[in-house]
């Protein structure tokens, strides 16, 4: 049996979950490409831009996976209209994005741009960050914050929509009905957009 938790978070989990994220994306390809290769950067970025941009946000519905009390993977979600910021939040957001980006903001901008470009214009849910911390990798976390999330979707009879830009997340997301409906090369590196249909049973 699985030795964590999934639960959805908790105000007081907010800074672990960002921690989480951070670590998880330290890696990330886009992250990198933006920050100019530097792990470390690609971190701090990912760990502000979660509380700025992502599980901060009003419209975030969020689950974490929970292992002795600590918080060690964290499945972000937005639902259709809400996926993309709107102009308002752009701009309330605007001077803590700069002070966090300043010279990668153009190409960050650029990513988000293509990004929001994908994003279906129909009722779905759009998942993502999802990251499980890397000393947790390869336990099965983040498929199980996948099965309760989708089950949610799935409940509710709707669609889903992600993107990657990492070849073995494909292959897992594929596993769950995810496919991949467009790609885009982005600083670089080649993003896939895969969409779920909503499942009828």
């Amino acid at each position: 049996m699985a030795d964590f938790d999934i639960r959805p978070m908790r105000t007081d989990d907010l800074a672990q979950a960002c921690d989480v994220l951070a670590f998880a994306f330290a890696d990330n390809p886009n992250a990198l490409a933006v920050v100019g290769g530097d792990p470390a950067k690609a971190a701090r970025m990912m760990r502000s831009g979660a509380r700025i941009g992502k599980i901060g946000r009003a419209f975030a519905e969020v689950l974490v996976a929970e292992q002795d009390g600590e918080v060690v993977g964290v499945l972000n979600a937005a639902p259709w209209p809400h996926c993309q910021m709107s102009a308002l939040e752009k701009l309330r957001i605007a001077p803590r994005m700069i002070g966090l980006l300043r010279t990668a903001l153009p190409r960050a901008a650029t990513g988000m741009r293509i990004m929001a470009e994908h994003d279906p214009r129909e009722p779905h849910w759009h998942l993502g960050p999802i990251g499980v911390h890397p000393i947790h990798q390869g336990k099965g976390i983040g498929r199980e914050l996948l099965t309760v999330f989708l089950k949610q979707v799935d409940d509710q009879h709707l669609p889903a929509h992600l993107e990657t830009d990492v070849d073995r997340n494909v292959l897992l997301y594929q596993r769950f009905g995810f496919e991949v409906v467009a790609t885009a090369l982005i600083h670089g590196i080649d993003n896939r957009f895969m969409w779920r249909k909503a499942q009828s049973f």
